[in-house]
Order: structure tokens, then C-alpha cells, then sequence
């Protein structure tokens, strides 16, 4: 295994963050090695990098073996699928991720990377129930934004998101979608042929999972909203209620300082955010761009 690799297999052993980065920027491939074999005392003597948990996890050679294992066929199976990954201090990891709070320490993409470079992407959120009238809202305005250049990024969730991606890819621009599961295996499973379309389409697909089934948590939802807003020049919330897990996207654009905007309409959560003065009101391109 390379450096990155036994990195990758030190982050699935659980070995905290903080010695992962201080591995990362002081460690030598050698040195990794040496932990995968269970030797690690020379490199805490030299580094002082492990807690006291890190020493328990990797005292045990058969969890380091599973994790091994695991990596080593999971790599296999990305490698076919054209599936990356990055760490945080890598040269490919987004920039706009790196200055958030909790950036992701590891992202997995897929597709066109350089959309994450240089483009101004705006990110359309809200509702999984939206109305008539904004999913013609959502439909018109991702039309000026393909047609000024501009790259659209969401959820790929049902309502408001999907409906994003589908206008974008029919207005022939490109967009961008964040899950809460790993890209190989598409949340929810309804729109794996939209994920399919926009990887076609010169689109990006991004996730900071890898594991399926039981280590799916539905606060994955919360997170992958970070990155969302993280990822983008601007947010624009379509619709959504006071309790809608949009809502923690706006708080998000707002602590990342990302300028938010909303629809005018009359849904609880987008009234709130405008009647806290943290939002403008959406009209058109020139909104973005001024």
C-alpha cells in the first residue's frame, strides 16, 4: 500500500483526526507502514501522534488486517467505477471546503472535477413537497444561470433538489450533487439514473461517505448540507418550512458567510430566514451578480 492508502486505512480503523494529520504532514511512507504492521511505538516515541484510544485501536493486528482488507477491495471497486478521494491537505481537495467549520477529512468524488474550479456555483435547496409555482421558479432561473455560465449545485433529493439537477441538465449546463450516502451506492435509489445523467453530462457527483447499510445515519442529511453550502458562491432557498432540514443549510451559508437568497413566497422557513435579515429576496441573475 502507498502513503494515501494506509492514511485511508488508518481513518477506517477509527485512528483519530488529529493524529491522522499529523501523520499526514510528518509521518514517511516507512513510517506508515510500520503502524499497518503493528509496530507504532517508534512513531509515537518519534511523533507523539496517538491518544490513548489510538494505542487500544492499534494494539489490535487483526482490526488493522479487517481494515486492510476492507480498503484494499473497496480501492479495487472505485478504481473500476472512476470513484477518487482526497484528504484534506491534498492538492485536489476543494479550497472552498477548507476554510468551513468541520471540513470534511476525507471527500469522495466522481466526474468533473474542475467544476469545483473557478466557476461560480450556486447551490438550490429546499422542500421535498415544493409548489407549482416555484418548481417553475426553480426551472426559470437555473435557465439564466446555465445561460451566464454558472454551475448549480444541490442534494439530488427528492422535490426541490432533483428538480434543480433536471432543469440544469435540460437547459444543457452542469451540475453539481452532494450525497449523504457513498457514490456508489445513490440516496435514494429513485434517482440513481439522475446521478448516472450528470456524471454523462460532465457533472459531479461528492461525498465524504464510503460505507453502506447500517452506517448510514440520518444526520448524514445534516452534514451533506454543509457541504452544499460550503461548495457555493451563493445559496438560494426555493421553499421550505421552519422545520425543514433546509433550514440548516441557510444556518450553514450564513456561519460559512455565503451569500443567501430566497424566493418570495409564504413558507414558514423562508419567512423566518428573510424576517431575520440574513436573506435577500430572489428575482433574478443580476441578484447573483451584482
Amino acid at each position: 500500500m502507498n502513503f494515501k492508502e494506509s492514511i485511508f486505512v488508518l481513518y477506517d480503523l477509527g485512528i483519530s483526526l488529529s493524529a491522522l494529520s499529523k501523520l499526514h504532514k510528518e509521518a514517511n511512507e516507512e513510517q506508515v507502514q510500520e503502524i499497518l504492521e503493528g509496530d507504532f511505538l517508534g512513531v509515537q516515541f518519534s511523533l507523539g501522534a496517538f491518544s490513548d484510544k489510538d494505542i487500544e485501536l492499534l494494539s489490535s493486528k487483526e482490526s488493522i488486517d479487517k481494515s486492510k482488507a476492507y480498503i484494499s477491495k473497496l480501492l479495487i471497486e472505485f478504481s473500476k467505477k472512476e470513484i477518487k478521494y482526497f484528504f484534506f491537505y491534498d492538492k485536489e481537495y476543494p479550497k472552498s471546503l477548507k476554510g468551513i467549520s468541520s471540513p470534511p477529512f476525507l471527500i469522495f468524488t466522481k466526474g468533473n472535477l474542475s467544476l469545483l474550479e473557478e466557476n461560480f456555483i450556486c447551490s438550490i435547496v429546499g422542500t421535498r413537497n415544493p409548489t407549482n409555482h416555484t418548481l417553475k421558479q426553480i426551472e426559470e432561473s437555473v435557465k439564466e444561470m446555465v445561460a451566464a455560465g454558472l454551475v448549480v449545485a444541490s442534494g439530488l433529493a427528492l422535490g426541490t433538489d432533483i428538480h434543480a439537477h433536471r432543469s440544469t441538465l435540460k437547459s444543457k449546463g452542469k451540475t453539481i450533487a452532494v450525497l449523504p450516502s457513498p457514490i456508489d451506492n445513490i440516496t435514494p435509489t429513485s434517482h440513481i439514473a439522475d446521478a448516472n445523467e450528470i456524471i454523462d453530462k460532465d457533472g459531479l457527483l461528492i461525498s465524504e461517505y464510503y460505507k453502506s447499510g447500517s452506517f448510514f445515519r440520518k444526520a448524514n442529511y445534516v452534514d451533506r448540507n454543509r457541504i452544499i453550502s460550503g461548495l457555493s458562491n451563493a445559496v438560494l432557498i426555493a421553499e421550505c418550512s421552519e422545520k425543514s432540514g433546509t433550514m440548516h443549510t441557510a444556518r450553514f451559508a450564513y456561519k460559512q458567510n455565503r451569500p443567501l437568497y430566497c424566493f418570495n413566497n409564504e413558507s414558514t422557513g423562508v419567512q423566518k430566514i428573510l424576517n431575520s435579515n440574513t436573506a435577500r429576496i430572489y428575482t433574478n441573475i443580476a441578484d447573483l451578480l451584482m
